[in-house]
């Protein structure tokens, strides 16, 4: 396919980029210990720059080291020691013809005491983040003030180190976006009340950074243009309506550009969509604020396939389009798109594991953000290009989960003779469990991905074997991998567990045994159980999801909790927590209630056990008995996401 919108340039201010194709800032957690770009944060970048984006926005950038910290190795313009590591980074990345922009950000009431001196955290109010959950200190009139002087400092130290322009972060309910909104902002004095005084933060920010940088300078801004806190409950907070009048008036105070998003940590789901959303899930948004406004528009909105980012061009919906998770998951995305190989794209599947380890990982000081599918992202020093040493040597890789698909790959790129070898009739493995619940066909892409790239290496893989002894010998391996996955436990302590009414979530996500129309207990309430529970919802069952812990959905990351949450309240769902399954019998299931020590047979048709998933390895001593290089991956080794099967067959290949 032809991209004749997506490949044309386009002027943003004084700027002409050569693409339509803007790298949002995503933070990764990559800085080095001074907050500024080192040697790893430069190559995660030259590689989506060589990968052919148009413009990067660098990270979300502090301007203020004391009071306004979102993660301990974040990039920051808010001390003069960084800006020659910004400049060194600036020229490599406009030798390969991008242009390079510095997202100016403070957190305010969205970040951690424990980040900032130990005090309260920021905010433009004392209404506390109800993600973040921490005492909060409304700003006083001289603090406020002092803030935007750290704005305007920040713009002046990264326009002396090159960069082309700025974005002001007003978006995700980050300080500047508390200003605006009237859900945070009930300040009495200048900064606080009618919706004119609520532009006031963010108008001196940009007087003064016009002021210090001048008109030439490209200045833009990252809004928020509707909270979309009605399902919250909430009454009063900023509406598309206002959204589009504040997006007006800051084109009347001379910006070049407006980068729409929506949500804020309260509606997070909003902001960082998990994979049940599809593309273009913004766009009516979008549309509200290109129409009323005359300067370009970028907008990330879901994107993860060319076709759709040409369309939302063709449409007039925007004038960039902003990639985010796509090339993290892809740096090659635009390249790939550019020569027709769009097939090779290794696509954001949405799985939103780059957010959770931002919190887990990246904000607790653990290491950067992890990609799900894509393990070198942030990680590109200590993961250099692949050596080519495999000299043709043969591996046999037994498996084709994502685990062994991707152990596969690396090893072809390698150099490697890769055999594959699949007892099933099909690859993918534990995937074409996770894609059968309702919206998760994008799990299929890193199938899709491995396979095309496996093709290309020429890799072979043989369905319907059962590997043995005298077959894995037969190749003469110089090492083995066994990626041989893992079943649905079904316990055979639990009396009555083989009978033809006790069935596991793959049978049924799978449709080896079709329900519709039962009353249906489902066991279990992690993720597969409640995606277990909507799947069966769809076809018409009555559920309920039964849980042994205090409460349904304990310990399930919360963006998949509260998505999986809201499409199960569309029906009819019996949750009984503090429960536990003592016998199924046929038409019941015997439940215990824990909290009150009683028992009822619980009318069932059938009762699906959704209890996780254990290890299936079989063939590990039989193979250190053929070759003594033999590596265990995947759920083989040990149960777990998507993420961390990719991974293990990466590092795995990787290292060999």
């Amino acid at each position: 396919m032809k991209y004749s919108q997506l490949f044309t340039p386009g002027k943003i201010g004084n700027l002409t980029i050569k693409n339509r194709i803007v790298m949002c800032a995503l933070a990764m957690g990559i800085s080095d210990d001074r907050q500024c770009i080192g040697d790893d944060f430069l190559a995660y970048l030259m590689e989506r720059a060589k990968g052919g984006v148009g413009m990067i926005v660098l990270e979300n950038t502090r301007v203020d080291d004391e009071h306004g910290v979102a993660a301990p190795w974040q990039a920051s313009v808010a001390r003069d020691e960084q800006i020659a590591p910004l400049a060194k980074a600036v020229e490599a990345l406009h030798k390969e013809d991008v242009k390079v922009m510095v997202q100016l950000h403070h957190p305010g009431r969205e970040t951690f005491s424990n980040l900032n001196s130990n005090e309260p955290v920021w905010s433009s109010s004392s209404r506390a983040c109800g993600v973040c959950q921490q005492e909060t200190h409304e700003m006083t009139t001289e603090e406020v003030e002092t803030v935007i002087d750290k704005f305007i400092a920040g713009a002046v130290r990264a326009k002396q180190a090159g960069v082309d322009g700025a974005e002001l972060h007003g978006a995700h309910g980050y300080l500047i976006s508390q200003f605006l909104s009237p859900y945070t902002n009930q300040r009495t004095d200048r900064f606080g009340g009618s919706f004119e005084k609520r532009l006031q933060f963010v108008k001196e920010i940009i007087e003064g950074i016009r002021r210090e940088c001048g008109s030439e300078f490209t200045l833009g801004i990252r809004l928020t243009v509707d909270e979309l806190l009605a399902a919250n409950g909430v009454s009063e907070y900023l509406t598309l309506e206002d959204g589009v009048k504040i997006c007006q008036e800051l084109e009347r105070m001379g910006l070049d550009f407006i980068n729409v998003s929506n949500g804020i940590y309260e509606s997070f789901n909003s902001l960082s969509e998990p994979t049940t959303y599809p593309q273009g899930c913004r766009s009516e948004r979008i549309r509200a604020v290109k129409d009323a406004v005359k300067i370009p528009i970028i907008a990330v909105n879901m994107v993860k396939e060319p076709w759709f980012a040409e369309k939302m061009l063709e449409d007039g919906l925007v004038d960039f389009v902003g990639l985010g998770r796509a090339v993290v998951a892809d740096p090659d995305w635009a390249l790939k798109a550019a020569e027709g190989r769009e097939d090779e794209i290794n696509r954001c599947i949405s799985c939103t594991f780059c957010f959770e380890t931002l919190v887990s990982d990246a904000i607790a000081g653990k290491g950067p953000v992890k990609c799900a599918v894509n393990p070198r992202a942030g990680r590109e020093c200590k993961y250099p290009e692949y050596r080519k040493d495999g000299d043709g040597r043969t591996v046999v890789v037994i498996g084709a989960g994502v685990a062994g698909l991707e152990a596969a790959r690396v090893l072809g790129e390698r150099g490697y003779h890769v055999v594959v070898l699949e007892k099933e009739g099909t690859t993918g493995g534990q995937i074409h469990i996770a894609d059968c619940p309702p919206h998760k066909e994008k799990m299929d892409w890193i199938v899709d991905y491995e396979l095309t790239q496996l093709k290309k290496l020429d890799v072979t893989i043989q369905v319907n074997v059962e590997a043995d002894k005298a077959l894995i010998e037969s190749y003469h391996p110089y090492a083995i991998i066994l990626a041989t996955g893992g079943v649905p436990i079904k316990p055979a302590s639990i009396p009555g567990a083989d009978l033809e009414n006790a069935v596991t979530f793959k049978d049924v996500l799978c449709e080896d045994k079709v329900l519709e129309g039962a009353k249906v207990t489902v066991i279990g309430s992690g993720a597969t159980g409640l995606e277990t529970a909507e799947f069966l919802c769809a076809h018409g069952n009555d559920v309920t999801v039964v849980e042994m812990l205090d409460s349904i959905g304990q310990g399930v990351y919360v963006q998949h909790y509260l998505d999986a949450m809201d499409k199960l309240s569309k029906y009819q769902v019996t949750y009984k927590p503090k429960t536990k399954l003592l016998e199924i019998k046929k038409g019941c299931a015997v439940l215990e209630n824990l909290e009150q020590n009683s028992r009822e047979e619980y009318p069932a048709d059938y009762v699906v056990l959704a209890m996780g998933v254990r290890s299936v390895n079989p063939l590990e001593e039989i193979s250190r008995e053929i070759c003594d290089k033999v590596c265990v991956i995947g759920d083989a080794k040990q149960v777990g996401r998507i993420e961390g099967a990719v991974r293990s067959g990466f590092e795995a290949a990787y290292t060999l």
